[in-house]
């Protein structure tokens, strides 16, 4: 039981921060008191990409729970690089252009999708390849 514990934390933290993006979008537009405050003042720069990115990693996040122990483990091997690689990539990204022909239009927002579809599939990709390395070698024995 405390291994499903401890492979839950990933929908948790995912639905924390769906749930966070949901808050402040109400909050700003509802509240007058967040309204100038620094909920609104990350808005763009920090909570949408992050909501973007949870979206993306929601899915695999589900599929965790129902993994063996041994391929969660070494999910947690790639996420453990994966995901701060990924957040510098969107840190890293322009908010918004403020020029007046902007030949690239790749932003934050865009970069969050990227990262996370990126970090989906690969995370799928291995979950998939460690899965069906733990049966074979389960039959084999």
């Amino acid at each position: 039981m405390k291994t499903k514990l401890t492979q839950l934390i990933p929908v948790v933290l995912a639905l924390l921060i769906i749930g966070f993006r949901y808050f402040s979008n109400w909050c700003i537009d509802v509240a007058s008191s967040c309204y100038g405050t620094w909920i609104h003042q990350i808005s763009l720069t920090f909570t949408k990409p992050l909501y973007f990115f949870a979206l993306a990693l929601l899915p695999i996040a589900i599929i965790v729970i129902f993994i063996p122990r041994k391929v969660f483990m070494s999910w947690i091997k790639l996420a453990a690089w994966m995901i701060p690689v990924s957040i510098i990539f969107i840190a890293l990204t322009p908010v918004n252009s403020n020029a007046f022909m902007d030949f690239f239009p790749f932003y934050r927002d865009d970069a969050a999708r990227l990262a996370g579809e990126v970090f989906s599939t690969i995370s799928l990709i291995l979950i998939i390849w460690k899965w069906i390395a733990s049966r074979r070698a389960r039959r084999i024995s």
